[in-house]
């Protein structure tokens, strides 16, 4: 019999937040998270050329809910909660790496992404393999902290690790797209554009199981009225609607009260 695995210090769920009730009932209607381009900055790495990375990817945290609020505050307080252990061996999903720029770590690592790479991901005579582990890695990567501006102009110290982040990247990626994109398309425009292709990609989607669902997250009691009426519009059998109806939270009241 196999033994269900228990996180004591981290949590044993994996949760996605947003911030707004449509996003929320996309996944609950599609059974599926959609992954979304990003941009990733990668001034930490001084790589020569490459300043920044936009590829497809769906971020989780692994925070236990007592300490949670902060980060909900920058995200979003809707949010779904999927069963880590299931996460893990059905979904691919993968901790990120949390790198400090000044480490032998990354120093090799830049070594290797500089001397096999040129700033628009092309091969220079490597093997693929080679190739391939290293872009891989590269979208695994994170900064510990980084400076942000604030739309009142001042520039702020910010703690990456501290979301404690795993990510989901498609697999099964369509050969006619990018999964990372060139250097000349790494733009807001072009982010946005290939992340509204991808939802007519269900390949490329995180389509879980209801029965991985452990917590769905909302607001407010208005809030959760509407979550109720986006679940009993599924195509389901009234006892599945409930027991998903149950796992509703009002995350504010939540995470104060833990």
């Amino acid at each position: 019999m196999e033994h269900q695995l228990h996180w004591m210090n981290s949590s044993n769920v994996l949760c996605n937040y947003m911030k707004e009730q449509a996003f929320l009932d996309k996944i609950l209607t599609n059974r599926a998270i959609i992954p979304r381009y990003v941009m990733e900055p990668l001034e930490y790495l001084d790589i020569k050329e490459l300043s920044k990375i936009c590829f497809p990817m769906t971020c989780f945290c692994d925070i236990p809910f007592s300490k949670v609020s902060t980060h909900m505050s920058r995200y979003g307080e809707y949010g779904i909660g999927l069963d880590k252990e299931a996460v893990l061996k059905n979904y691919g999903i993968q901790p990120i790496h949390y790198m400090n720029d000044k480490s032998p770590l990354t120093n090799d690592f830049r070594e290797a992404f500089q001397t096999f790479y040129k700033a628009d991901i092309k091969l220079q005579g490597a093997p693929q393999m080679l190739l391939n582990y290293l872009s891989g890695t590269l979208l695994y990567m994170k900064p510990i902290w980084g400076s942000e501006l604030k739309e009142n102009g001042d520039v702020k110290n910010y703690v990456y690790q501290d979301e404690c982040e795993w990510r989901y990247i498609p697999n099964n990626f369509p050969k006619e797209l990018h999964l990372i994109l060139p250097q000349n398309e790494t733009t807001e425009i072009a982010k946005q554009k290939y992340s509204e292709v991808l939802v007519n990609h269900p390949e490329c989607w995180l389509r879980f199981e209801w029965r991985d669902v452990r917590y769905i997250m909302v607001p407010d009691e208005a809030s959760v009225k509407n979550t109720i009426g986006t679940l009993l519009a599924l195509d389901l059998e009234d006892s599945e609607k409930y027991m998903l109806i149950s796992k509703i939270e009002v995350s504010k009241r939540f995470s104060d009260n833990m």
